[in-house]
This record gives structure tokens, C-alpha cells and sequence, in this order.
């Protein structure tokens, strides 16, 4: 389910018009460096320097747009700071931008503490291949607090796992992941994942009852991910997990 290998050879295998969903966190080009747990003090880099990063990773595009199916969507992460770059090249691609995703971790990061506000988010660019997207259960989803049935709003609330407890150092909460994944992606569908980092996306859309085909650069990280890959296929022959509690408005 994960392989080990650069994105671009890898999606340049995928075969045509077979994925339902691409869901990513490509390199947002801000050459990112997640810093000790200790707080603004600590200078010293937790995770190794994520590759690629120096500039705004977006070649692998439309190799995606090709590996998917008409219907079928692009979740993509992006930093504010690239956001405009991302968005113009989906569309360069070959994609339908529908939607601009803003994801709240509802804690704040880092950033520079004498001049900036303390960032709290993320944007998500949501695209078709086609005008609409195939996905059945796209237009409402359950919520899990009230049962009723919802569309799937635009600002997502969820936190962002702890600096302490990540295995990456840009995670993304699985909850988030799948709250994506049920909104866009039929069940039984295929979800890619070109960075597929540690894993996220792939236990994500296995808890959701999604198939899911994945690489990563880093044979370490890759090797995570296939651990987590086996555990939560386990998790996914018992019981359906629920969808906890992430909130949007």
C-alpha cells in the first residue's frame, strides 16, 4: 500500500483514470522546520528537513489529474504563504477548483513571536476532474454529534496532533482526514497519496471503508506507515470505528 519512491515516479506508473480521490500534503515550499517540544526557546529541529521544500512542490499535478477518474477530486493542503501558487497550478493542471478549505487546528503554532499573529490554519483546496464530483454521499453527511444530516462545510475544527506525539513533523489529524475523505470519496473508492509521509491519509480512508495506494520519499517514514497501514486494516475488519468528534461550521 505504501511505497517507497519519489512522487513522481511513482504516479507516473499509476495507471489512467483510476483513482476516486487524490488527498495530499505535498512540500508547501517555506522550508518548514518543526523545532524541539519545549517551547519558543528550543532551536533545535525535532524532524529532519522536509525534502523538497524550498519552493512550492506542484509538478506532480497532473500526473494526479491523470491517475484520476472523471469524477473524481483533489484534496490538497497548502500554507497561506504558497496557497496562490497551488491554486493556479491545480488549474494548470487540468482540475476544476469547487472549494477553499480552511482548516482550524484550534491551537495555535509557532511562527515568529515578535511580528506575526500566531497562526492557526491551514487552507485545503478542494477540485474536481469534471464538473461535479462522483461521490454519493458528497452533498450531506451524518453528523456525528446530532445525527442529523449536514452538508459539508467550508471551515473544519480540528486539532492538531501534539508537536510531541507526531511521527511527521507536518501530521495531520486522521479525524480531519476522514471527515474528507466520507465527504468526497464513495465508500469502496480509491484514495492516493503521493506524500503519504507516516500514514495519515491511509489509515484515514481505511477507517472510512476506502481502498488506499500511497508513497513516500523517506524509507523511514515509509516504514511507519506500513505499521500503521497493518493496524488499522485490522481495525477496519472489526467493528466500523466512529467518527468522533470533529466539529465544522
Amino acid at each position: 500500500m505504501i511505497a517507497n519512491k519519489d512522487a513522481m515516479d511513482w504516479l507516473r506508473r499509476l495507471p489512467d483514470d483510476g483513482a476516486d480521490c487524490v488527498c495530499t500534503d505535498p512540500p508547501y515550499g517555506i522550508e518548514f522546520k518543526a523545532f524541539g517540544s519545549t517551547g519558543a526557546s528550543d532551536t533545535r529541529p525535532r524532524f529532519a528537513p522536509i525534502a523538497n521544500d524550498d519552493k512550492p512542490f506542484i509538478w506532480w499535478l497532473r500526473e494526479a489529474w491523470r491517475a484520476t477518474m472523471p469524477g473524481g477530486c483533489l484534496l490538497c493542503f497548502a500554507g497561506w504563504q504558497t496557497s496562490d501558487t497551488f491554486r493556479e497550478a491545480i488549474r494548470w493542471a487540468g482540475w476544476k477548483l469547487r472549494s477553499m478549505l480552511v482548516w482550524d487546528k484550534e491551537r495555535p503554532g509557532l511562527g515568529d513571536f515578535r511580528q506575526d499573529f500566531a497562526p492557526q490554519h491551514e487552507i485545503i483546496w478542494f477540485a474536481v476532474k469534471s464538473a461535479h464530483c462522483r461521490a454519493a454521499g458528497f452533498r450531506f453527511q451524518r453528523d456525528p454529534a446530532s445525527g442529523k444530516l449536514d452538508r459539508p462545510r467550508s471551515v473544519l475544527r480540528c486539532k492538531t496532533p501534539p508537536l510531541s506525539m507526531r511521527t511527521h513533523p507536518t501530521e495531520k489529524p486522521v479525524e480531519l482526514l476522514r471527515t474528507l475523505i466520507r465527504a468526497t470519496t464513495p465508500t469502496g473508492g480509491l484514495v492516493i497519496d503521493p506524500f503519504s509521509g507516516t500514514g495519515s491519509t491511509g489509515e484515514a480512508a481505511l477507517r472510512e471503508g476506502r481502498r488506499f495506494a500511497g508513497c513516500e520519499l523517506s524509507a523511514e517514514y515509509a516504514a511507519t506507515a506500513r505499521q500503521r497501514l497493518k493496524a488499522a486494516t485490522r481495525g477496519a475488519h472489526g467493528a466500523h470505528a466512529g467518527h468522533g468528534a470533529l466539529k465544522s461550521r
